[in-house]
């Protein structure tokens, strides 16, 4: 019996050990006003990442940092509340990347010192709206290219950060769905055969980069059988 709760115990403490960001999101923090806050934190906002840097921590009494964040203009009321975004265990730090935002989104973020399972007054509080994503595939021309097939053409996306093309299409009027993804940024063609006569056929492309950026929208092309 002894063994067996032993056994248990250890596994508990691997599991637990082998993922140590889940075990401090996890952790409540008091409050202690007696540790400083941050200071002055520098910014770089990009599509989808946002970098943090601040001066070097020279309290010893510091063991760490907590970074908060929440997005004021988000429809999800839980997005418009501070969360724990991250917890850096070390108070020589001096960088942070938060990579779990969106293209041009406004995000608000606070900062504060740790030690012990206390954390300082929310001091240190700055705010910062992330790069707008990719501009739209520029033209789009869909065709009849014979009796059961439509061609698309468009004019490649001229950044180079482009991997991919996402062809959604609506028939009728109807709502969008996923055709295919044409891969390679140069790559400006697709053969649309799954078409039948007597319909209506809206296409729109969404440039896709290699971290998985979409763009918005293309302009619609249409084309009646």
């Amino acid at each position: 019996m002894k063994k067996s709760i032993l056994l248990l115990w250890a596994l508990a403490l691997l599991t637990f050990s082998g993922c140590g960001s889940a075990i401090k999101g996890l952790m409540v923090y008091g409050k202690d006003p007696s540790l400083p806050s941050l200071g002055t934190v520098r910014t770089l906002p990009m599509m989808s990442s946002v970098g943090f840097e601040w001066d070097t921590i020279k309290n010893d009494k510091v063991h760490g940092i907590n970074v908060y964040r929440k997005s004021p203009d988000t429809k999800d009321p839980e997005g418009r509340e501070f969360r724990r975004v991250g917890s850096i265990g070390n108070r020589y730090a001096t960088h942070f990347v938060d990579t779990h935002v969106k293209p041009d989104r406004r995000y608000v973020y606070k900062f504060t010192t740790f030690s012990f399972g206390k954390e300082s007054t929310p001091g240190t509080r700055v705010e910062v709206r992330t790069k707008p994503t990719f501009a739209p595939v520029s033209f789009l021309k869909a065709y009849k290219a014979g009796p059961t097939a439509v061609k698309l053409l468009w004019r490649p996306h001229p950044s180079d950060k482009i991997s991919s093309y996402i062809i959604e299409r609506s028939v009728n009027g109807g709502e969008w769905r996923f055709m295919a993804q044409v891969e390679g940024v140069l790559m400006a063609e697709y053969i649309d055969t799954l078409v039948r006569g007597g319909n209506t056929y809206a296409y729109r492309i969404i440039a896709k980069s290699y971290e998985g950026i979409k763009s918005s929208p293309s302009q619609v092309a249409r084309i009646t059988l």
